[in-house]
């Protein structure tokens, strides 16, 4: 592992295990983290080199890379709601400053955390890491390719670049889906759209683990690897077991696809006539994400990189909803 490492977006999910995992290596760590979050102190008190801003600070993204051999770029708008602007500015132009950072100064590679929303994944059979990217003027998906096509164009230049395309990401602290789903479960307003809907699911500590493998394996660089857990899910299977935790009847109503499409459409231009800030209790990106048919094939990752999922699913489900029955139900929904 390499002397000083670059963390973007630490204070989140995904970059805070990586700090955390970076930090039992015994590596330096720097972290990128916006002024004024939670989190600045608890870094510091871990020892993590804080370095005050975001993405979309020239300046603050530069200081960052600075002395950094290796970067992680896990920072993000990760969300299906929100004006457009900030999605480009954040995962597009935020991917494209840390990528001119890293050239600059000579950073040995970069690992870009992208997302399978770059692929069609709910149109189609199977995915893989040839499958084409399909902008589909969704927010989140179509900047997530953006920012994928700025770090292959870093790589064009010279930058050591391995991307990652993560499934759904959970295990404990997160907020976005169990308790997403878990909100929407107590209250009564769950509901289906497609039966079986293949829930395609990796575990934090697996993702982790592929990162390092993603920054220190010879065969990485210059490579795409989806990252995915073997063992499958489906949506219903997944909302019946945070049902089953939380003390809640598991939904049974099934509504056709076409009408909840257009019902999240609806909803979507209610709020942007109210400007309302909170994100409608449906969209059309999450109705498309949650009806995913395609198998997953992350192969490439086990038999390239030998990356195998430690944490297996039963395990990693019910230690994320143990931790969320710690969580106080009103703060489940924080999206």
């Amino acid at each position: 592992m390499e002397s000083t490492v670059l963390v973007t977006g630490a204070s989140g999910f995904i970059g805070s295990h990586l700090v955390n995992r970076c930090l039992r290596e015994g590596v330096h760590v720097k972290a990128l983290v916006r002024s004024g979050n939670p989190r600045i102190a608890e870094l510091r008190r871990s020892g993590v080199e804080i370095v005050e801003g975001d993405v979309r600070d020239d300046a603050a993204v530069d200081a960052a890379v600075q002395g950094c051999s290796l970067v992680f770029h896990t920072a993000a708008l990760t969300s299906d709601w929100g004006p457009m602007q900030d999605f480009i500015d954040i995962n597009v132009g935020g991917t494209r400053r840390v990528c001119d950072a890293a050239l600059r100064h000579g950073v040995g590679r970069l690992v870009h955390v992208s997302s399978f929303e770059c692929f069609a994944h709910s149109r189609l059979d199977r995915i893989d890491e040839e499958t084409p990217f399909a902008p589909r003027g969704a927010s989140y998906a179509d900047t997530k390719i953006d920012s994928t096509r700025e770090a292959w164009a870093a790589a064009e230049r010279g930058l050591g670049v391995c991307v990652l395309h993560p499934v759904w990401v959970y295990g404990p602290e997160d907020r976005t889906l169990f308790p997403l789903l878990a909100d929407g479960i107590r209250r009564r307003q769950m509901f289906y759209w497609a039966r079986n809907a293949r829930m395609s699911l990796v575990h934090v500590d697996n993702l982790v683990e592929l990162c390092m493998l993603a920054a220190t394996h010879p065969s990485a660089a210059g490579q795409a690897f989806l990252a995915c857990d073997e063992e499958e899910m489906t949506f219903e299977g997944l909302c019946s077991l945070i049902a089953l935790a939380i003390g809640a009847k598991p939904s049974s109503l099934y509504l056709p696809y076409g009408a909840v499409y257009v019902l999240a459409g609806v909803m979507e231009a209610l709020y942007r006539l109210a400007r309302s800030p909170q994100r409608p209790i449906i969209t059309r990106q999450a109705v498309e994400l949650l009806a995913s048919r395609a198998y997953v094939d992350a192969s490439k990752a086990r038999n390239l990189l030998g990356w195998r999922s430690a944490m297996r699913l039963d395990e990693g489900i019910r230690l994320t909803l143990q931790w969320l029955l710690t969580v106080d139900p009103e703060r489940w929904k924080v999206k």
